[in-house]
């Protein structure tokens, strides 16, 4: 199903299936990977360009160019050279405020724009990161290139997390073999720490052009895959006011049961809300 991986100015990506152009962008310290699942899903129906972010998976590391704009200009000579434009994007949180400056700045390029459970206003962000911001330190320490497998699977699994109940390992919460310890340690050992770094030290400069005088460029379709608050859903009700306000041609479809991760924890319910929007017909999301 996978064709081999490219790589543009330092960015890998591969394409996925055949069909209408959709582009794939990851969420902040994630990569490619994550649409695995939901790929397979879609693979007779749209053709996915997914890209590794800069700093991120296969991707060059870019210390001091993780601005929204700095990873906007790094996708443009990816397209360039998949062609098939004017594309769907589908970007998983900070996947998806990547995808709003494209579509903001690059109206030919982009068809229309899903946002995957991601708040657009630059208070909540800054609300967003300060309340993760000792987990995201955590996984900063973990970007180490001197650190091995062994050390980086060992200090995930002893980094804490948060429950009704306290505060736990994800070693008791998750386990060591659960497939998001995995995957996480494999994201981190390819992971440019610098990133984390843009996020929790120079937010300002990183989400500058995130305002709304940017969300009000944009004319394409939109619309917003809100996660589940009961599951971790990250978007509020402020948040889905604040976008329709500033983007009003914006259509909110809510899930069931399925948190911040989206895709990474109801691949189906995703994929069938994606063929809802993007117009194939063939999905039905909860109403």
């Amino acid at each position: 199903m996978r064709e081999m991986v490219a790589r543009v100015g330092g960015v890998a990506y591969d394409v996925v299936g055949r069909g209408e152009p959709v582009l794939l962008l990851h969420g902040g310290s994630g990569r490619r990977q994550w649409f695995d699942a939901l790929s397979e899903l879609l693979a007779e129906e749209f053709r996915m360009l997914r890209v590794d972010l800069p700093g991120h998976g296969e991707s060059d590391h870019t210390p001091g160019h993780y601005r929204l704009d700095d990873s906007v200009d790094a996708l443009l000579g990816v397209l360039e050279v998949a062609g098939d434009g004017p594309w769907w994007v589908v970007g998983h949180s900070h996947g998806a405020h990547v995808g709003l400056v494209l579509a903001a700045l690059y109206p030919e390029i982009v068809r229309g724009l899903v946002i995957g459970d991601a708040p657009l206003g630059k208070a909540r962000m800054r609300q967003h990161q300060s309340s993760t911001a000792r987990m995201n330190r955590g996984w900063r320490r973990l970007t180490d290139p001197e650190l091995s497998h062994e050390d980086v699977l060992r200090g995930f699994l002893a980094l804490e997390v948060e429950t009704a109940d306290g505060s736990v390992s994800v070693d008791r919460f998750f386990g060591a073999d659960h497939p998001y310890v995995h995957e996480m340690v494999a994201c981190l050992e390819r992971h440019d720490g610098d990133f984390l770094d843009a996020v929790l030290e120079r937010f300002d400069d990183t989400y500058r052009c995130l305002d709304e005088a940017l969300l009000r460029r944009v004319r394409c379709e939109v619309a917003l895959l809100r996660g589940d608050p009961a599951a971790g859903g990250l978007v509020q009700d402020d948040d889905e006011a604040y976008l329709l306000r500033n983007i009003p041609q914006a259509r909110v479809l809510r899930l069931r049961g399925v948190g911040h991760g989206l895709q990474l924890q109801d691949p189906h319910q995703v994929a069938d809300a994606l063929r809802q929007v993007l117009g194939t017909g063939a999905g039905r999301v909860p109403d």
